[in-house]
């Protein structure tokens, strides 16, 4: 990703959850003003980290893929920024710090699988990254939590 600073980053987590986040709310969480969250954005677009704004709908009758990516940081010390620059990638639905040496483990959705090959081979290329330890493809849900919090199965 280019080089942004924190509100950026900021910013981008907040349209991540919520693309239409009105820019005057951003801007109180973020201590700028309206009109610099609009340029900011902007910028943000113009340079290419923002490519569009969309709605994904992953429909039960489309095939995602659901898979857990395991990460081992190459110091404790990126550890912090990695977590962090995962958090703002769209397909990274969750993110753990572990104990011992387990590193991030990352919950990816993505529609296709050469979509999950490139993720995968981003999270190679980075300087703060050791090794991809393993990627798990969820072949069958068998228990999980909706968005609303009660149990799918």
């Amino acid at each position: 990703m280019k080089n942004l600073d924190d509100k950026d980053k900021k910013i981008l987590e907040m349209l991540i959850e919520d693309s239409r986040r009105p820019y005057r709310e951003i801007a109180n969480e973020t201590g700028l003003s309206e009109s610099t969250v609009r340029k900011r954005v902007i910028k943000l677009q113009k340079e290419g980290v923002i490519e569009k704004f969309t709605v994904q709908i992953c429909r039960e009758e489309e095939k995602c893929i659901l898979a857990f990516i395991t990460i081992v940081p190459k110091s404790e010390s990126e550890v912090k920024e990695l977590l962090r620059e995962t958090q703002i990638i769209p397909q990274c639905e969750e993110v753990y710090f572990l104990a011992g040496r387990c590193g991030v483990l990352i919950k990816v959705n993505v529609p296709e699988i050469n979509e999950l090959d490139a993720l995968i081979e981003a999270f190679k290329g980075r300087s703060d990254v050791k090794s991809v330890e393993r990627v798990c493809v969820v072949l069958k849900p068998i228990k999980s939590l909706s968005q609303n919090g009660s149990r799918v199965f």
